[in-house]
């Protein structure tokens, strides 16, 4: 998605927009670069939302969202996917939690591309829906998460839903539900969460482009007018969406307002998991 946009700047503002992936288990490290390498306001960096509320589950986070970071813009809503291994054989979130509750050692293992912070919450969260004790397991991208639940070494997974997408239709996996409030168009056959019976699986998160809290607000308000205007492109909304990703944009305070309500939400979220924020 950022290579994209990245593309679309470009041609728009005619300087080389160059885009550097810093990955990570939480995805700090794009915040990190900002706080202590983008005060000449020249980079910003384009990260979800997950990444922002990881400072709610990590003490000695490298960098805290409020107060290292100058919101310039949302840029969209994305959703998860609850997806099953082929060699189990249910075709509903009902059967799997069927299955699930038929005891045998293993059943309640689950795989996710998250911290251990947030894989932790993924086990609370569903475990209390489920029903049933849930253990988690961590892996360092889709690709892993993906091979291991073909093979049937890890029975059921969360990701984006787009990581998903192309194992589903490759019948590598087995999408259940999406964490959405409504289908998405990419893949509309696909129910939501509470479609199934599920609505406290619901969840929306977003992505945002943020520059270091140093920068000027008239340069913050120039990469806004460039980066909504590249987001409302008809032909790059589109090609977001084959992506996963409902294009939202905003001023930069309402990015801020919705930064601090998110954070909010999410402390009262993880209180009543019984999980204690740091903040």
């Amino acid at each position: 998605m950022a290579r994209l946009i990245a593309t679309a700047l470009e041609r728009r503002v005619g300087r080389r927009v160059t885009v550097e992936n810093r990955p990570g288990g939480t995805g700090a490290a794009a915040g990190e670069a900002l706080k202590f390498g983008g005060t000449d306001g020249s980079m910003v960096a384009f990260m979800p939302s997950p990444s922002l509320v990881a400072k709610l589950f990590t003490p000695s986070y490298p960098f805290d969202p409020a107060t290292d970071l100058a919101p310039v813009t949302t840029a969209g809503t994305y959703i998860d996917a609850f997806a099953v291994s082929p060699k189990v054989k249910v075709s509903t979130v009902a059967e799997y939690v069927e299955w699930l509750k038929a005891g045998e050692p293993g059943r309640n293992k689950i795989g996710a591309t998250a911290s251990d912070a947030m894989l932790q919450f993924y086990t609370r969260l569903l475990g209390r829906e489920f029903g049933v004790p849930m253990e988690g397991q961590a892996f360092r991208g889709t690709a892993p998460l993906v091979a291991d639940m073909e093979a049937g070494k890890v029975p059921a997974g969360v990701a984006g839903l787009t990581s998903f997408l192309v194992a589903h239709r490759g019948n590598r996996i087995r999408i259940l539900a999406t964490s959405g409030s409504k289908r998405v168009s990419v893949a509309p056959d696909l129910p939501t969460a509470a479609e199934t019976g599920y609505p406290g699986l619901t969840m929306e998160e977003w992505y945002g482009f943020f520059a270091a809290a140093s920068t000027p607000p008239a340069l913050v308000d120039l990469w806004n007018q460039a980066l909504v205007a590249v987001l409302k492109d008809k032909e790059v909304r589109e090609q977001l969406a084959q992506l996963g990703l409902e294009v939202e944009t905003s001023t930069p305070a309402a990015c801020e307002e919705r930064l601090a309500t998110h954070m909010k939400k999410w402390q009262a979220t993880l209180q009543g998991l019984g999980m204690r924020p740091t903040l």
